[in-house]
């Protein structure tokens, strides 16, 4: 392993374990607390703004890559978590805007994880917000194709398992009481709930 990414990998614990789980402060080896130190990453057992704009980067990358892997790649959920660990070191800025433009900027990995936000997602917020919308923002007779699935874990699973997957064309036949879709040949009611965790462009 690089240098480089022995680094960002102890960067991306710290960040998961301090900031999203509010856990104490890991202790990595002495060769990468040093290294830490000396790239002012850390000040103590916190991350400094620095180290704190560095790990949200890698952890943006990682899971956009996540994203990709499961959504447009279709890959298994082993090969989503080691390819995605693989990539985030390796993606520049102008393909990390791509996929994230592609993904129609999500706000959550596959396992209902937060992506840090970037540039583009603030660049195109007025864009996306007219081409990608929440499948609670169409009427019955719309149709939509699905973008992305948002969520915590067990509501990801319910939509693949019910066969709502990105690339999907859908079709609203009513929205109440519960909101009855139609996906293929087959009409499936959901609620409101896992109606909003459903993303969808017009078409």
């Amino acid at each position: 392993m690089r240098n480089d990414e022995r680094i960002e990998n102890a960067l991306k614990e710290i960040y998961v374990r301090t900031v999203e789980k509010n856990e104490e402060f890991p202790e990595p080896d002495i060769e990468t607390l040093s290294e830490l130190q000396k790239k002012k990453y850390i000040d103590g057992k916190k991350l400094t703004e620095k180290g704190l704009e560095r790990a949200k980067k890698i952890i943006r990358l990682h899971r956009l890559a996540e994203r990709l892997l499961h959504d447009v790649l279709r890959a298994s959920d082993r090969e989503v978590e080691s390819s995605a660990c693989r990539f985030e070191h390796v993606i520049s800025e102008e393909v990390e805007e791509a996929i994230c433009t592609l993904l129609g900027h999500p706000s959550v990995c596959p396992h209902g994880r937060e992506i840090p936000r970037g540039e583009c997602c603030l660049r195109g917020e007025e864009e996306v917000k007219s081409l990608v919308v929440r499948l609670t923002s169409l009427s019955p007779g719309e149709h939509g194709e699905i973008k992305y699935l948002s969520g915590d874990e067990s509501t990801i699973k319910k939509l693949i398992s019910l066969g709502i997957l990105p690339g999907k064309r859908i079709r609203v036949m009513r929205v109440y009481p519960a909101y009855l879709i139609q996906l293929g040949n087959s009409q499936i009611a959901i609620d409101e709930k896992i109606a909003e965790s459903i993303h969808v462009m017009r078409v």
